[in-house]
């Protein structure tokens, strides 16, 4: 399906970023990491807790605090999801409400503390996931709800980005 316009698109609707919300964005964009790797920084601190306790006269409290950290840090790696929700909950722009706006300039999204554009020239790679889109661009990547998108603004999003990497942007 081409889409074509003779006037300028505009997009613009708001939502609330709740726990389902922020759910479905860490489902959707986030892949999980549980090799050795993942765990690298939680090992580090816990093999330095125990050199700190074995092999130096240093207190025992710096020793058993960087134990702790690092097994701290390891839950934080086995229950990602949980960690990262709670995390999300708990800071300022949990609960309060977004304005989504798709025009000729990008992609808008402004609320009490955030006012950040994604600009077309930005994009990189727009990938429809099972309930969204994924935007990668020159800041990271970014997560775009299907729940908040007509589907004139689908097309709009994947139209316009393909335009764009068809003419070498």
């Amino acid at each position: 399906m081409m889409f074509t316009m003779t006037e300028p698109f505009s997009y613009s609707t708001t939502f609330k970023l709740d726990k389902s919300h922020f759910s479905e964005c860490y489902q959707e964009s986030v892949v999980p990491d549980y090799s050795l790797r993942a765990y690298s920084k939680a090992i580090l601190l816990v093999l330095m807790g125990l050199g700190l306790s074995m092999f130096t006269e240093i207190d025992q409290y710096a020793a058993w605090f960087l134990i702790g950290l690092g097994v701290v840090e390891a839950l934080s790696v086995k229950f990602q999801k949980p960690w990262w929700l709670t995390r999300q909950m708990l800071s300022r722009g949990a609960n309060s409400e977004v304005t989504l706006t798709i025009d000729e300039q990008g992609i808008r999204s402004k609320s009490v503390y955030v006012d950040a554009l994604i600009a077309w020239g930005d994009i990189q790679e727009v990938t429809a996931t099972e309930q969204g889109i994924l935007i990668m661009h020159k800041g990271g990547r970014s997560y775009v709800s299907g729940r908040c998108l007509s589907e004139e603004a689908t097309s709009f999003i994947h139209n316009h980005f393909s335009g764009l990497t068809e003419s070498g942007k």
